[in-house]
């Protein structure tokens, strides 16, 4: 018998790999605990073909997400500010505080792309002023834009 059979991960696993990952084991650790604990599966031409097939399709949807994070970036970029305005109180403190709505409903209407609000990063304002709001599309893809908060008059 084999010292070291190939196996496929279902699940992470901290010495092994992540999911999905193709791994040398001893026969006695995958047959013994990884195959009937279901954490990985024998690595057969079949399941190698079938793995091969669904990373070859998860790789074409994340450029195809990459393409379009890349053309709202350049939307993103070209906006140099976004003002919001507040009612102020004597010592230039806006009530309440900017929310996620009001920024994206600005981009919305400056670039016509709709984000999501976790994508958006806006710090704790208090005062009217110039912020820095961070836009993450992903890891490698961060944006900064600047936030203007003016005093609304009424």
């Amino acid at each position: 018998m084999k010292k070291k059979i190939t196996v496929i991960l279902k699940k992470n696993l901290v010495n092994l790999g992540s999911v999905g990952s193709i791994v040398k084991v001893s026969c006695g650790y995958a047959f013994n605990y990884l195959i009937p604990c279901n954490f990985a599966d024998l690595a057969t031409t079949g399941r190698l073909k079938h793995y091969k097939m669904f990373l070859n399709i998860k790789q074409k949807k994340l450029n195809e997400i990459k393409g379009k994070f890349q053309i709202l970036a350049q939307k993103l970029n070209k906006i140099a500010k976004i003002s919001v305005k507040k009612k102020v109180g004597n010592t230039n403190q806006i009530f309440g505080s900017i929310s996620d709505k009001e920024v994206i409903s600005n981009i919305l209407y400056l670039t016509g792309e709709k984000l999501d609000k976790k994508n958006l990063y806006i710090p704790n304002i208090k005062k009217i002023g110039i912020y820095s709001l961070d836009i993450i599309l992903t890891n490698e893809m961060r944006i900064r834009i600047k936030l203007q908060v003016f005093p609304a008059f009424i």
